[in-house]
């Protein structure tokens, strides 16, 4: 019995013994790829899920997976904008679902508009009378938003409208429409529009966007006419062409969910995922919702790569992507 019982321990002590952990090294001149690879020899906390991101991205790319990129946030605002042109021009996404709110900042810029550094410690009231927009730390001006979005959006929704002549649009459709009217290249949207990138925004109505289109169609009778449904259709057809699928998520919320409902109604799976998010599951909310919890519902397959990144995402996801930039150079 005593045998018996010190070779049972024995062998879970085998079970059990893995890799150590090896301290992080860091000296002058390193890379971004050397530091994710100390943190990987790490293997722990943030750092071995960040270190393991990088890597589940690296094998999307080299296994040639069709990439799903998701954007919740103020990530546009917070100056991650070139950050996801370069993910478009690499060929490192496929297809973009995003809320209406970064698009829209994204056609702001585009049209000389800016972002400014501000405060969280501000008296609001103030900002409000001074014409100033606050995202947390970032300071909008409403003068940018009326002379760099409203007004060049009005028009570009005139010559939709005129061109399309009441022809019903899906929302990708209606995107691609503004896109190929953007000036320069250097937008999430006209980028995306140049390198066959697909982008859907399935609330773009709670977004500027919305609030535009009310006016443009109140005032005019050439209005606008866009059904969001059809965009189900053009995701499960993507769902339906590919087999090896996989999706970035930045941060949750709708357009999380949405990618990941194209995959329950296909009976497919997805077969990497990787999230970055400071929300908890506790609530229920989608945002924090477990990658394991989607396997229960039949959208993630039980074998997929997959880790959540508990960081925000401005931190997190540009170190990822400069790692990825000298690993795949």
């Amino acid at each position: 019995m005593v045998e018996e019982r010190k070779t049972k321990m024995e062998n879970s002590n085998n079970e059990l013994k893995r890799e150590p952990v090896k301290p992080i090294e860091v000296w002058k001149g390193m890379t971004v790829n050397e530091l994710i690879l100390q943190m990987k020899s790490s293997g722990s906390f943030s750092s071995g899920a960040l270190a393991k991101a990088v890597d589940i991205y690296e094998k999307m790319i080299r296994e040639k997976a069709h990439i799903f990129l998701t954007l919740s946030g103020a990530l546009v605002p917070a100056g991650l904008k070139k950050v996801i042109i370069t993910l478009i021009k690499k060929g490192w996404v496929n297809a973009i679902v995003s809320t209406g709110a970064n698009l829209v900042h994204d056609v702001l810029e585009a049209f000389g508009g800016e972002h400014h550094k501000g405060s969280p410690y501000v008296n609001d009231e103030s900002l409000y009378k001074m014409g100033i927009d606050r995202i947390y730390d970032v300071f909008v001006f409403e003068k940018d938003f009326e002379e760099r979005f409203d007004e060049p959006i009005l028009k570009i929704y005139k010559d939709i409208a005129e061109a399309r002549k009441g022809e019903i649009l899906s929302i990708n459709e209606f995107l691609m429409e503004i896109a190929k009217r953007l000036p320069g290249e250097d937008s999430i949207l006209k980028s995306a529009y140049l390198n066959n990138v697909r982008i859907f925004a399935p609330a773009i109505q709670d977004s500027v966007y919305g609030l535009m289109a009310a006016i443009h169609n109140k005032k005019r009778k050439d209005t606008l006419r866009v059904d969001a449904f059809m965009d189900l259709q053009e995701i499960w057809a993507i769902r339906k062409m590919y087999d090896n699928v996989g999706a970035v998520i930045l941060g949750g919320g709708v357009p999380k969910n949405y990618v990941f409902q194209s995959f329950y109604f296909e009976r497919k799976k997805l077969n990497y995922v990787i999230q970055i998010t400071l929300d908890r599951p506790e609530t229920g909310g989608l945002s924090g919702a477990t990658l394991d919890e989607a396997v229960s519902w039949g959208k993630i397959n039980k074998d997929a790569r997959k880790v959540v990144v508990v960081s925000e995402v401005t931190l997190a996801f540009p170190l990822i992507v400069a790692s990825l930039l000298e690993r795949l150079s």
